[in-house]
């Protein structure tokens, strides 16, 4: 098979705009894209870094958000609560306990 990290393209972005209108001004960045979101998207676990490198990930994080502070935490977490939005906190991006896998059953904003 031939590597594909370099150019594998996420799948659509589901979009809550009521939730992005309300968290406006709460972030230091936000960012639809594609390698933002692929690199968002997995851990390190060997399931993960074999589809990184060879497939594909089920499913993807629509955006990615990067606080600017406490406070702006405080107020995603709020939001995104009442807007029914998912949240991943992401570090490292060096999980290897599947806890960045995503399903391909989950319709809401992540």
């Amino acid at each position: 098979p031939v590597p594909c990290q370099d150019h594998m393209l996420c799948d659509p972005a589901y979009v809550n705009e009521k939730f992005l209108a309300e968290i406006e001004g709460s972030f230091s960045r936000l960012s639809f894209e594609n390698d933002e979101r692929v690199m968002h998207s997995h851990g390190h676990t060997l399931h993960e870094v074999y589809a990184l490198k060879y497939g594909k990930f089920e499913r993807f994080v629509d955006c990615v958000v990067y606080p600017g502070c406490h406070e702006h935490v405080e107020k995603i977490v709020k939001i995104a609560v009442s807007n029914n939005v998912v949240l991943i906190p992401y570090g490292g991006g060096t999980n290897v306990t599947l806890a960045l896998q995503l399903s391909k059953e989950e319709k809401r904003m992540i």
